[in-house]
């Protein structure tokens, strides 16, 4: 059966055929252990450093994974880089369309102005998106936001 752990990162990590969680959980512990410093003479100066497992992952159910804290900053990052990939792609037709109306053969008829103004509204989009983002409490709700200016 496959097991979800979420990391501290906001990453998933889904065991599967990877091992059992707690074999994942310690082998992140130790990937994660400072080493003891030690002088010329062997002796400890500074002792080893272990990260309590629970702060760098914790195994998850898919209900709980919508709105773990740790999971939620990178949704909203996620969805906000998808949502500035779709506004650029509309930025690059304005441009056009702001050629065309600069040549006077916008098929719409709008002028450079009217483009401009679109543009202008797009070029505010990320700001407006990752306000209503930071507002939005789990994983569904942030993945199925679209601002309005790109609907």
């Amino acid at each position: 059966m496959n097991e979800l752990m979420i990391n501290a990162d906001g990453t998933v990590t889904v065991t599967g055929d990877a091992g059992s969680v707690s074999g994942i959980l310690s082998d992140m512990v130790k990937a994660n252990t400072i080493p003891a410093e030690r002088d010329d003479d062997g002796i400890i100066t500074k002792e080893e450093v272990v990260p309590d497992a629970d702060t760098l992952a914790v195994e998850i159910t898919v209900d709980d994974l919508k709105t773990h804290a740790w999971r939620l900053p990178k949704a909203r990052t996620e969805r906000l880089e998808e949502i500035r990939g779709t506004r650029n792609a509309k930025l690059k037709e304005l441009d056009v369309e702001y050629q065309m109306a600069d040549e006077g053969v916008h098929p719409s008829g709008h002028t450079k102005a009217q483009v401009a103004t679109s543009k202008k509204v797009l070029r505010d989009v990320p700001i407006e998106a990752k306000t209503n983002l930071d507002a939005l409490s789990n994983t569904d709700d942030i993945s199925a936001y679209v601002p309005n200016a790109l609907k």
